[in-house]
């Protein structure tokens, strides 16, 4: 593990100094922070391989930096070591509730310390090594509800499974009113708000409870379905669920909430196409296309988002109107039918409640197109 970049914070200089001293005789490079908001200035500019923090300090102590940390999608992962004076079961476990990795008191045992490091940069290569084929994301992203996206990804999954069956999983990100669960009639779920009551490292069977699985073979996990408890999916909880999906799928679609939260950046992250749907209507389109202002912002490749008009009513804009709007044509669509609404009050997927309509037809069509585009992907071929 020599030469990985630690981050060490702590407010006393001879620690920093002895931390610092015996990190780096024992191959680490390391740089040091005094308290957590100076931790945050450099954590701006990179990102470190670990993070050795103390507990108490000024300005920002080690338990809201780690909080922070944890929050964030781009430093949610990066494992973090306490160290603190504070040595009661109460103190150790406030730690590990904002989501430190482990713990070391103080006065410091280097021995101990370098083995804490050791073995959690080896369990964190580990959960990043890559996967020989993992499974491509897809985002269905909307600005605005009501455009029928967790729809077309329920009923494109339960299509894409004629050419990948079993190996075809639903990721349901909207953390305050789900409903692919009630689009498929699933009934039994264990939501990732359960994931905080487990510790360690979260291998594939210790995952598996979090997966239901549908008659057609579609694996889903729902991020919560209780609305009251949001505030327990944490964003590492996100990223473990895609690289679990992401072993066992040719394939997982991402059905996202109308926001960029940290949850949504995650995804996006993961994501090797983000289809941006929009009805044909005026407050969706205008919405859809802010979407596609913060996608620049945030540099997501322009060429692998795709726009999805999705014709939720019999009435709408005239045709002309979207590529004047949007300075380009839809790049897949699909026409209005009346049979969406009553299969989703099934619980039905469409494109199994009625194999033969004109409807399912389209949605197998735009379930095929994706299957294309998304393999190879322009992101792979840059890596």
């Amino acid at each position: 593990m020599a030469g990985e970049w630690i981050l060490v914070v702590d407010d006393e200089p001879q620690v920093r100094k002895l931390l610092e001293t015996f990190l780096t005789r024992v191959g680490f490079k390391v740089m040091l922070a005094a308290d957590g908001l100076e931790a945050l200035e450099i954590l701006r500019e990179g990102t470190p391989s670990l993070v050795v923090t103390d507990v108490t300090m000024p300005n920002l102590n080690g338990l809201e930096l780690t909080r922070r940390l944890r929050m964030s999608h781009k430093t949610a992962r990066i494992p973090i070591l306490m160290l603190s004076a504070l040595k009661q079961e109460s103190d150790v476990l406030a730690g590990y509730a904002q989501g430190a990795d482990d713990y070391v008191g103080k006065p410091v045992e280097l021995t101990i310390l370098k083995a804490k490091i050791d073995m959690l940069l080896r369990r964190a290569a580990g959960s990043t090594a890559p996967q020989a084929e993992p499974g491509k994301v897809i985002a269905f992203m909307h600005g605005k509800g009501g455009v029928g996206a967790s729809t077309l990804a329920v009923n494109s999954a339960v299509a894409m499974t004629e050419r990948s069956p079993g190996r075809i999983s639903v990721l349901d990100l909207n953390l305050t009113f789900s409903n692919t669960h009630l689009l498929m009639d699933v009934r039994s779920l264990t939501p990732l708000t359960r994931l905080a009551e487990l510790h360690g490292d979260i291998d594939e069977e210790a995952f598996e409870p979090f997966v239901a699985q549908h008659p057609t073979g579609v694996r889903l996990v729902v991020a919560n379905n209780v609305p009251v408890e949001t505030e327990f999916v944490s964003v590492p909880a996100v990223q473990l669920a895609l690289d679990r999906l992401k072993r066992r799928s040719d394939y997982v679609l991402v059905d996202l909430p109308a926001n960029f939260s940290e949850h949504t950046l995650a995804a996006i992250d993961a994501a090797n196409v983000v289809l941006l749907i929009t009805a044909n209507r005026l407050a969706s389109m205008k919405a859809a296309r802010d979407c596609l202002e913060v996608l620049g912002k945030i540099l997501y490749p322009p060429e692998q988002v795709k726009l999805i008009l999705n014709n939720v009513s019999p009435v709408g804009l005239d045709p002309g109107f979207f590529p004047a709007f949007f300075k380009r044509p839809p790049d897949e669509g699909v026409a209005y039918s009346d049979l969406f609404d009553p299969a989703a009050d099934h619980g039905r997927p469409l494109v199994l409640d009625k194999p033969d309509s004109v409807a399912a037809a389209d949605v197998k069509r735009l379930a095929s197109w994706l299957e294309r585009i998304a393999h190879p992907t322009p992101k792979a071929q840059k890596a």
